[in-house]
């Protein structure tokens, strides 16, 4: 019988490597877009640069606050067919 992983708490992050989930995003698409300029290495830097500032703007602010800034800026995609305007508070019959 193997052992089974206990994750510490239920509401923690899938980790990938050093990062979260939502931590490695902002590397990868710098390192992407390095690759594809032909930058790889400025794009390494710049990608854990990048890590380092989302990381430092995430811990100051309550959990999901990612999702909701970019639900108030129209960029969160939805399987809705459409999503009100996050400026209406009040909705009239």
């Amino acid at each position: 019988m193997e052992p089974v992983a206990i994750p510490q708490s239920i509401d923690d992050p899938i980790h990938i490597l050093l990062w979260s989930a939502d931590e490695i995003v902002p590397f990868m698409v710098s390192m992407l877009t390095g690759m594809l300029i032909d930058q790889f290495i400025p794009g390494l830097a710049l990608g854990l640069i990048a890590v380092k500032f989302y990381r430092r703007f995430r811990d100051n602010r309550p959990d999901g606050y990612t999702l909701h800034a970019l639900y108030w800026l129209g960029l969160l995609p939805s399987r809705a067919q459409t999503i009100p305007n996050p400026y209406i508070c009040r909705f009239l019959p």
